[in-house]
C-alpha cells in the first residue's frame, strides 16, 4: 500500500507543481507588464522590473497553494483514471478513503513547507524587492540596512536602529548640527508611534542640547516631533503588510491593539496564512467525487473543466471576501474562515450529488 501512496502522491506533485508554475508564468508576466510603467523613473531600469517580480514569487507561492491543490490535483487524478490506474489501486484494495487519507499527506506536508516559506523565506525576499524597487525609483538618500535606518535632511540626521515587525522605529537617535559642524541637539527615544498625518510620538526621551558651553538634559516621557523623512523616505521606513512574516504580524497585531489601533488588516493576513493548511487540505474531499465517479468513464474533461472553474472562483473570492470583510468590520477570523467554509459546502454538495 504504500507503494501505492508514493506512486500516487508523485502524481499529486507533478500536478500541482505544473499548475503552479504556469500560475507563476501567467501572473508574473501580468506583473512585469504593470511594472513597464515605471521603468526610466529615477535608476528604474528593466532589470530592476524583473528582479522585483521574482521577489514576489515565494509570497504567491502562498496565495496560489490552495488553488494548486484543486487545479493540480484534478489533473492528477483524472491522469491516473484515464490510464486506469485508479481503477488498478481500488482493485489491489486501496478504498476511496485511503487515497483521500494519501493525498491529505501530501498536501500537509507541503503546507509545512509553505509555512516555513511564510515564515522565514517570502518575508526576505520580498522586502528586499520592495525596498530596491523604492530606492530605485526614488533616488532617496536614507538608506535602509539589517542594522537600521538612515536618513538627513541639511543639518540634521536620524539613525533607527531597528524597526520591529517591519514597522515600529525603536532605538532612535536625532542629531542637529549647526553650519560648522558642532552638534547642538540630541534626541534619543526607545521607540516611536507614526500617526496617520506623519507626526511621531517619541517615546522615554532623553533630550540633550548645546548652548553656549553648557549642556542641558531633560527626559520626557513623550515627545510629538514631526520628522524631516519625505514621503518616500517614511514609506521605505514602513513596510507593506504583505512583506511581514507570520510572528512580525502577530507582534504588530499585539502592539496595535495595546495601543488602541485598528489592527483588522493585519490579523486578517495573519489568519489568511495561518489558515493556508485548512484551505489546502479542504480542497481533496472535493477533489475525490469528482474523480472517482465512475473510473471506466472514458470523459472526465467535465470533472476537471469543474474543479479548474472552481480553483479560479475560490481564488477570486479569497480577495473578494476579504476587501468585503475589512469594509463591513466583519471580525478576521471569520472572513479569512469564509470561502474555506464554502468550499466545504460544495462538497458536501458533490458528494450528494456523485455518490461514489
Amino acid at each position: 500500500m504504500d507503494i501505492l501512496e508514493r506512486y500516487l502522491g508523485f502524481n499529486f506533485l507533478k500536478g500541482y507543481l505544473l499548475v503552479l508554475l504556469v500560475l507563476l508564468a501567467l501572473f508574473g508576466f501580468l506583473d512585469l507588464i504593470d511594472e513597464l510603467s515605471e521603468v526610466g523613473e529615477g535608476s528604474y531600469r528593466m532589470a530592476d522590473a524583473f528582479l522585483y517580480v521574482l521577489s514576489t514569487f515565494p509570497n504567491k507561492l502562498i496565495e496560489f497553494s490552495a488553488v494548486c491543490v484543486l487545479m493540480g490535483g484534478s489533473f492528477a487524478l483524472a491522469g491516473l483514471a484515464r490510464g486506469s490506474e485508479l481503477l488498478a489501486m481500488r482493485a489491489a484494495g486501496m478504498s476511496v478513503g485511503q487515497i483521500a487519507v494519501a493525498l491529505l499527506k501530501i498536501v500537509l506536508m507541503l503546507a509545512v513547507g509553505l509555512g516555513l516559506v511564510a515564515q522565514f523565506v517570502a518575508p526576505r525576499s520580498q522586502q528586499w524587492g520592495f525596498l530596491h524597487r523604492h530606492q530605485a525609483l526614488t533616488g532617496s538618500d536614507a538608506l535602509r540596512t539589517a542594522q537600521g535606518f538612515w536618513s538627513r535632511d541639511l543639518h540634521w540626521f536620524m539613525n533607527v536602529r531597528s524597526i520591529v515587525h517591519g514597522r515600529i522605529p525603536q532605538d532612535i537617535d536625532i542629531y542637529h548640527f549647526d553650519a560648522d559642524g558642532r552638534l547642538l541637539d540630541f534626541i534619543h527615544a526607545s521607540h516611536a508611534e507614526i500617526e496617520v498625518g506623519g507626526k511621531w510620538f517619541l517615546q522615554d526621551v532623553t533630550l540633550k542640547r548645546w548652548r553656549e558651553g553648557m549642556l542641558k538634559t531633560e527626559h520626557q516621557p513623550q515627545w510629538s516631533w514631526q520628522p524631516f523623512l519625505t514621503t518616500e523616505q517614511l514609506q521605505s521606513l514602513k513596510l507593506p503588510a504583505e512583506t511581514l512574516s507570520l510572528s512580525d504580524l502577530w507582534g504588530y497585531m499585539r502592539y496595535l491593539r495595546g495601543s488602541g489601533q485598528k489592527s483588522e488588516r493585519y490579523e486578517l493576513l495573519f489568519w489568511q496564512r495561518v489558515l493556508l493548511p485548512v484551505g489546502m487540505a479542504v480542497m481533496v474531499p472535493f477533489l475525490i467525487p469528482l474523480i472517482l465517479t465512475n473510473p471506466r468513464a472514458q470523459g472526465l474533461g467535465w470533472q476537471v473543466a469543474f474543479s479548474l472553474v472552481v480553483g479560479v472562483l475560490y481564488f477570486l473570492a479569497t480577495q473578494v471576501v476579504a476587501n468585503t470583510g475589512l469594509l463591513l468590520n466583519i471580525p478576521p477570523l471569520l472572513t479569512a474562515l469564509t470561502p474555506t467554509a464554502a468550499i466545504l459546502v460544495l462538497t458536501g454538495g458533490v458528494w450528494a450529488w456523485c455518490r461514489p
